[in-house]
């Protein structure tokens, strides 16, 4: 046997110990593992599945019927040109806030100013010319009684008084007309609000009647929802309501219903609502949102209430599971009414029952459990 050989066969029984060595500690680790989740196994399976709990209890519930509908703004304006005339100033950008009488922009004045300083001139020099009138009335008058003055001379002065009167009450309504059309090329909003429209730009030219802006106020908004026959008497004016509106996160927010309908739809034949919602401070309500509406129609007092997700549905059929013990045996109950997430039971269960909200998919018919946790 020549040297090589040698080498080579010293260096496979090397690593052929080293492999029998790995070997064993590779099974003795396994086993040691094997042995823990079986102990663990045996454990769990001695103290039965693990489930969660709730004890009834009797209590009353509020009774409301969900209704939806979309979000409009109590008051919106919309602003028009009362003159022609071109767009010469705009005070306020769109979605900016705005009070009640503030300027949102001017249509150009010159001529309307000019013709409002005309109308002024004209009003006090027909005072001027009233006032003549009458002192020459008074003096004729005296005169006309010492018979100092013709007949026709008097007449002519009282003549000249009513003309005078005339004149300066044309004069007062030009002025009236001629203010007014000054003013106009101010266009101003008629509430507080925000602009939610904004139909010019500058040098815009516009006629009477053509929309400039439009303003909303969403302080409170407004929504309009059907109502059953069936609860239509169970509704009053004032009646009070929650609303969530899931683009917010369906925050809760109040409101109350301020319009019934005294008739109701040929169509649908249901009484048309309206209800108001106070909005929030920073106005996150914004109209064209879709509103849930939970209309309160009652109390129901003392009922055995249970999650809907207790219960098991099986060929039509509606069971929950009832723990005695350490047991949890399926029964069957009769459920009387749904109430959002929860329902009211009728038969089947009585308080101080224990019955399982969660676990119920690992359970049969009858089934060893341990609590976790009791509500």
């Amino acid at each position: 046997m020549n040297f090589s050989t040698r080498i080579f066969k010293t260096r496979f029984i090397f690593v052929l110990i080293s492999f029998l060595v790995l070997s064993s500690c590779d099974s003795g680790e396994n086993t040691e593992t094997n042995a823990k989740v079986e102990k663990s196994n045996s454990s769990n399976s001695g103290r039965g599945v693990p489930v969660e709990v709730l004890a009834l209890k009797r209590g009353n519930i509020e009774q409301s019927v969900p209704l939806t509908g979309v979000l409009q703004p109590l008051h919106a304006v919309e602003i028009v040109a009362e003159i022609s005339g071109k767009v010469e100033k705009i005070y306020k950008k769109l979605g900016e806030q705005v009070s009640h009488r503030d300027t949102l922009a001017r249509i150009d004045d010159r001529i309307p100013l000019s013709q409002y300083r005309q109308a002024i001139s004209q009003v006090l020099s027909t005072e001027t010319n009233l006032e003549i009138a009458k002192l020459n009335l008074k003096s004729d008058e005296e005169l006309y009684a010492n018979q100092d003055i013709s007949k026709l001379a008097w007449q002519n002065a009282v003549l000249a008084v009513k003309t005078a009167e005339a004149n300066h009450l044309s004069a007062m309504a030009n002025l009236s007309t001629m203010k007014k059309r000054f003013f106009d090329t101010r266009l101003t909003s008629p509430i507080d609000g925000l602009v939610s429209r904004k139909y010019i730009n500058l040098g815009t030219m516009v006629n009477p009647g053509d929309p400039i802006y439009r303003v909303v106020d969403l302080s409170t908004l407004k929504v309009e929802v059907g109502i059953p026959q069936a609860i239509i008497s169970r509704i009053a004016l004032g009646s009070s309501v929650r609303a969530t509106i899931s683009a917010l996160q369906n925050n809760p927010y109040s409101g109350k219903v301020q319009f019934i309908s005294p008739q109701a739809d040929e169509t649908t034949g249901a009484f048309t609502a309206e209800v108001h919602i106070k909005n929030s401070e920073n106005l996150a309500i914004r109209a064209g949102m879709t509103a849930r509406i939970e209309l309160r129609i009652g109390d129901k007092n003392s009922q055995l209430v249970i999650p809907d997700h207790a219960i098991v549905r099986k060929n039509g059929d509606d069971y929950v599971y009832i723990v005695k013990g350490d047991l949890a045996r399926l029964a069957p109950v009769q459920i009387s009414e749904n109430i959002g997430s929860q329902v009211i039971v009728g038969s089947g269960l009585e308080e101080g029952d224990k019955i399982v909200v969660v676990g119920m998919k690992n359970l049969g018919v009858e089934t060893k459990v341990w609590i976790e946790s009791e509500n």
